[in-house]
């Protein structure tokens, strides 16, 4: 199992897939000012990060 911080699969393309599938689903990133984005996407690319380990069972 890789590790999360050198996985070379996990990459901004990836990140870009999963936010195009929200949002073919009807999910937005919410309006408002640049840092309030900037904060949704880096606890989504934390909650990512979980989900991919979760998946490969690499959490407790």
């Amino acid at each position: 199992m890789s590790n999360p911080t050198t996985d070379l699969r996990f990459t901004p393309a990836l990140a870009v897939d999963i936010r195009q599938v929200l949002e073919r689903h009807g999910y937005r990133v919410p309006k408002g000012s640049p840092h309030l984005q900037t904060l949704v996407l880096n606890r989504s690319m934390k909650a990512l990060r979980d989900l991919v380990e979760i998946f490969e069972g690499r959490t407790a």
